[in-house]
């Protein structure tokens, strides 16, 4: 049996961490709007008006524990398969795409895509290598790795999302940040909305 886990604390540590800070409030989309396609997680509203949407992704892998949910005892489990992280990410994007147009397909406000990671394997840099391609060494090096999803399956996603924000869900706090400097007048406005310095940001 597939474990459901529970969105709801996931949701409220968004809030603490990324908006309620900066004075923004976050309304969720009610049953009876009509919408094309799934929406976002919600509206983010600084003053009672429109300011960006925010979607929420909880990457996790239980993989091995549902396996041993469902097994005899003693029985061993497990096994080998490829890594799926990249994929699992890159899945997020895809989704949260999709959901952004239905409400904002003309990118009229901020796209925002927030991560809280509950995988022990996964980190912000899996994030970044995801979206640039790029493995980023911690002597400033980068190396080309998944330039095939970056620039393949996420070419056209990934540019429906303003800012990537990457939170640690086990410790609580925010890991990083990721823009999409393709338009910058864009970046100022997010960093302006969330006190970020697009400076200090690593890329």
């Amino acid at each position: 049996m597939t474990r459901k886990p529970d969105e709801e604390p996931d949701l409220k540590l968004v809030e603490e961490l990324i908006f309620a800070p900066k004075g923004l409030a976050l309304q969720r989309f009610s049953h009876s709007e009509t919408v094309t396609g799934r929406t976002p997680d919600f509206r983010v509203l600084r003053k009672g008006k429109l300011a960006a949407f925010c979607e929420v992704k909880s990457p996790r892998d239980d993989w091995l524990d549902n396996q041993l949910d469902v097994a005899p005892p003693l029985e061993l489990v497990g096994g080998l398969r490829p890594d799926p992280t990249f994929n699992r990410v890159a899945r997020h994007v895809e989704k949260a795409a999709t959901q952004f147009d239905a409400v904002n397909a003309d990118l009229a406000v901020p796209n925002i895509l927030v991560f809280v990671n509950h995988d022990r394997a996964s980190h912000f840099g899996d994030l970044r290598e995801t979206l640039t391609g790029m493995f980023h060494a911690e002597g400033g090096e980068r190396f080309e790795t998944m330039n095939y999803i970056s620039e393949g399956r996420l070419a056209e996603p990934k540019k429906r999302i303003d800012l990537y924000a990457w939170i640690d869900g086990r410790k609580k706090r925010v890991q990083g940040y990721l823009f999409n400097e393709a338009v910058p007048a864009r970046v100022t406005g997010i960093c302006e909305l969330l006190g970020l310095d697009a400076s200090k940001i690593r890329h």
